[in-house]
């Protein structure tokens, strides 16, 4: 089987990417923990993929994806994790619209520590990872996957993920990377895969 050919997305493929992810996302764990259960899910599930896809993958980083948008991943590099103070609001706001009402302080808690990185700036930080159902079983997760470890080899760093739900975790661990603890309040493993180089 061939590895998947990645290319770099650009803003006017935010709106397929986000559809992939709420396709991907369908039964994930945590984003089944967060997501409000009302008429406003839909929009609240499409701004939290758009703002994560602009903000965090295409203003700090990058967001490699196919030429037919069936898989994404959203790449921030070293010493880019940091959120200035909009970005945290921002976050705080987005996700609080995507769990809903009654829920603010868990989502206060959820963008923090999804926001939080790795306590070392000196590390790539793979920010999101979404393959379309339709495309699972062609390897595109791991050649997703391979694309920012390969970035983080070549510069002779660590690479740091939050997974969100357990067969995700695995689906790191057969990749290098190790579990450095779970979140208390949520479904969410903060993983690092040491430098290679």
């Amino acid at each position: 089987m061939s590895s998947p050919t990645l290319i770099t997305a650009k803003f006017e493929d935010i709106p397929a990417l986000s559809k992939m992810f709420i396709d991907a996302y369908a039964n994930n764990e945590a984003m089944q923990a967060a997501l409000r259960n009302d008429e406003m899910a839909d929009y609240a599930h499409d701004s939290y993929w758009r703002f994560a896809l602009g903000e965090w993958g295409m203003k700090q980083g990058t967001v490699f994806t196919t030429a037919e948008r069936e898989g994404c991943v959203i790449m921030v590099p070293p010493g880019k994790h940091q959120p200035d103070v909009m970005q945290k609001m921002e976050a705080w706001a987005i996700v609080g619209r995507m769990m809903g009402e009654g829920k603010l302080e868990l989502a206060k808690d959820i963008s923090e520590q999804m926001l939080s990185g790795p306590l070392n700036q000196d590390c790539y930080w793979l920010w999101g990872l979404g393959v379309a159902p339709s495309a699972g079983g062609k390897g595109l997760a791991g050649a997703l996957i391979k694309q920012v470890t390969d970035l983080a080899d070549a510069d002779n760093k660590a690479c740091y993920v939050v997974a969100s739900s357990e067969k995700v975790v695995l689906t790191f661990e057969r990749r290098g990377f190790k579990v450095l603890s779970k979140s208390e309040n949520f479904p969410y493993w903060f993983m690092l895969r040491p430098a290679q180089g």
